[in-house]
């Protein structure tokens, strides 16, 4: 009896402290702790299944790895996250939150098991990269369908374009940890970042029983890590990396709302800062090369191959730390991790200094955005010079012309709405869209197909090209005002709407057809400062700033065969004018005289002088002379007219 007494009185207690526990702030450490020795002893369960399977990442000329390690171990955290979850609904009796509702959590999990499926037949047997994608896609249309949607977050969409947002984001997320798992735990390393930062920023909103989630997720994570940090003894496999990305964008869009931009959208965006930034050079890198004629990508890239946009590579920016920090994984994970630490805390400061975040952000973007350029002109800038230069992006010249008429078309109009929006205190209705504006922008296109723009090579323009087309843009504008002076009579602010109109015009139209050459220029000082740094270039003296300067340039970075030899730099500029001294001419420095050259070539350790000014034969036979005695290649380019 006194046993019976004594087993009821256990239990009833071991029952209070459980539903106190649960109910109190006790489940947060609850959740965290089952969640890591869940993930804990599920990890070893796991590896071993992978390895009777055969799921084995062997090494290969991609692969980090030096002996086959198993994959698909991220099967463990996604049991873990989701058996805590509905183990803890099941012991208060109730959903875990008013936004994670047993519905959201069933269609939670439901999409967790699709993609999972799709992640283990590819760890398994290896599917096609469109399949995948397919998968993904479908994925992310089923939580739209459960409402987990970017709708209400930012503004309110129309639900196609809603759809559109809501599956680009999710699965640009899949993606972007699929992507950055090239390295012993640091996809899992992130991603435990990552979730401590979104539930610390949902935290500090005032919304702390939707942490939860987060911490179950982080619980997890960190039990995996135990197995996945260098050494790594199994991986994630493409069934637990797209899992986290998946967790990481579809939780915010329950928990997110307008009046929370920063919680919901900004506060991801920067707790996935490192993978999306991967991901962006990576689309960038892949795009680029593809295009790229074969000969030059072996000169380039010798190992990169010319595959699509989806197939894999060794630039990715755990490889590019690897290679500085002489293999050292451990480091590589350790420095990506203080990296994603940073950006967390910048969100989290977002999050608590919400009139001051502006600025917060401002000042971290322009930081980044010199840390980002320091980082990717080595490959991805050097790589889209060569591009530019090759001049081989492919195009008909028969939709050369259309397609610079539609672009023409959509500029004038664009000057014609900001024109508008600047100068007349009305709103655009629909009858001024369709009776104002072709006034304005039928004129000018008018008097711009007239003057033979369209029969212009821009990339070999002129000053005076220019000339006409801004001389074509006032005629046509001035023409509209006259039509409208006669249509409508005198109007509020039409002349200052008119020059307005006519200026803006001019100065995108003219951009957008120097854009090119601006852009191969702007490669090109990045190709200068990658170059700098590799012991095989030629380092070379200009010796002219005159015309024949901009010729041999231009020559220089057209021709099939410059473009291959990228090892290749000018130093600067020699001119025989000591008023030039100092002086910049195409970009290059002029740094001395004739006169200064065997102190020059000392001083920059010069390889080669190319002659481009016109020089007596007496002159060019002295300055043979010199130069054979530094041992320094000369070459004289000429253009000239001859007789045939």
């Amino acid at each position: 009896m006194s046993l019976q007494w004594f087993s009821n009185d256990f239990f009833l207690s071991v029952q209070q402290l459980v539903n106190h526990v649960v109910t109190s702030g006790y489940r947060y450490l609850l959740a965290f702790v089952l969640s890591l020795v869940i993930s804990l002893g599920l990890t070893p369960v796991f590896r071993k299944m992978a390895i009777r399977l055969g799921m084995m990442d062997t090494p290969d000329s991609r692969r980090i790895n030096l002996t086959p390690i198993p994959r698909g171990g991220g099967l463990s955290i996604i049991i873990s996250f989701f058996a805590v979850l509905w183990l803890l609904v099941w012991m208060q009796g109730k959903q875990l939150d008013f936004l994670l509702t047993t519905e959201k959590l069933g269609a939670l999990s439901l999409a967790s098991l699709l993609l999972a499926t799709v992640g283990f037949i590819d760890d398994y047997r290896g599917i096609p990269p469109l399949v995948k994608l397919i998968g993904q896609i479908a994925v992310a249309s089923l939580l739209f369908v459960f409402g987990f949607r970017i709708e209400g977050i930012v503004v309110a969409f129309p639900t196609w374009l809603d759809y559109l947002v809501t599956v680009f984001w999710i699965v640009g997320a899949i993606n972007a940890f699929n992507l950055i798992d090239g390295l012993d735990g640091l996809a899992t390393g992130l991603a435990l970042i990552a979730a401590i930062g979104l539930a610390g920023s949902v935290f500090f909103t005032g919304n702390s029983s939707s942490t939860l989630p987060y911490i179950v997720f982080a619980g997890a994570c960190l039990g995996f890590l135990r197995y996945n940090f260098h050494p790594a003894s199994v991986f994630l496999g493409d069934t637990g990396s797209m899992f986290l990305g998946m967790i990481i964008a579809t939780m915010p869009l329950l928990t997110g709302s307008r009046k929370e931009l920063m919680t919901s959208l900004g506060m991801p965006l920067l707790v996935m800062g490192v993978p999306i930034f991967d991901t962006f050079l990576a689309i960038w890198r892949r795009t680029v090369r593809h295009f790229l004629p074969q000969r030059i990508l072996d000169q380039v890239r010798g190992d990169a191959g010319k595959d699509g946009v989806m197939q894999p590579d060794k630039d990715h920016l755990h490889h590019r730390l690897l290679r500085r920090l002489m293999n050292n994984q451990r480091k590589v994970a350790i420095t990506l991790y203080l990296l994603a630490v940073l950006f967390t805390f910048l969100g989290l400061g977002g999050v608590l200094m919400k009139n001051r975040a502006p600025g917060l952000f401002f000042l971290a973007f322009v930081t980044a955005t010199i840390v980002v350029i320091r980082n990717f002109e080595c490959i991805e800038l050097f790589d889209t010079g060569k591009l530019l230069s090759a001049g081989r992006m492919k195009r008909s010249r028969f939709l050369e012309i259309p397609l610079a008429i539609c672009i023409d078309l959509i500029l004038l109009c664009l000057c014609w709405f900001l024109a508008w929006f600047i100068t007349i205190d009305e709103p655009i209705s629909r009858e001024t869209i369709l009776h104002i504006l072709p006034i304005f922008v039928a004129p000018s296109f008018i008097s711009l197909s007239t003057s033979k723009i369209y029969r212009r090579i821009w990339s070999r323009a002129q000053i005076r090209d220019y000339i006409v087309l801004a001389t074509s843009i006032i005629l046509g504008a001035i023409v509209s005002l006259g039509i409208i002076w006669l249509w409508q009579g005198d109007r509020h602010h039409l002349i200052r709407f008119t020059f307005l109109f006519a200026c803006t015009s001019i100065l995108s139209l003219c951009f957008i057809r120097s854009l090119k050459e601006c852009a191969v220029s702007f490669m090109q000082i990045f190709s200068r400062n990658v170059l700098s740094d590799q012991a095989t270039t030629k380092r070379i003296l200009v010796y002219g700033g005159g015309l024949r300067l901009r010729g041999f340039l231009r020559e220089l970075y057209s021709r099939k065969e410059a473009v291959i030899d990228n090892h290749r730099m000018i130093l600067g500029i020699l001119d025989d004018d000591p008023q030039l001294r100092g002086r910049l001419i195409a970009g290059y420095q002029v740094l001395g005289t004739g006169e200064d050259m065997e102190a020059i070539i000392d001083a920059e350790k010069v390889d080669e002088v190319v002659v481009t000014c016109v020089m007596p034969v007496e002159k060019q036979q002295d300055l043979s002379r010199r130069l054979h005695a530094k041992n320094v290649k000369a070459t004289h380019w000429i253009c000239d007219e001859v007789p045939l």
